[in-house]
């Protein structure tokens, strides 16, 4: 996996929310609660989890407790690219540690 620095993720992810929601600001602080702002729904979620998988190569899985994973670009960053980065993230496939 190429590595993935905090500021490439956020500019890619960046891309994707205003490919996705044109309509909304295309500068998003890696702050904002994605959700509240109108960035995310249930169905965003699941094209989130396809870009995730796609930057770092390998399935993701989740469950319920995982939701806040998602409430932030900065938020989804910790929980997957820098653990994955570390090589104990959260989300990370099995065996994929």
């Amino acid at each position: 996996m190429t590595e993935l620095t905090e500021e490439a993720f956020y500019a890619r992810f960046r891309a994707f929310l205003h490919e996705h929601r044109p309509d909304l600001p295309e500068e998003v602080d890696p702050a904002t609660q994605l959700w509240e702002a109108g960035y995310l729904d249930s169905f965003g979620l699941i094209e989130t989890l396809t870009l995730l998988e796609e930057l770092l190569g390998h399935p993701i899985e989740i469950g319920a407790d995982d939701l806040p994973s998602f409430f932030t670009m900065r938020a989804v960053y910790e929980s997957f690219v820098a653990g994955a980065e570390a090589g104990a993230g959260a989300g990370a496939a099995p065996g994929s540690a």
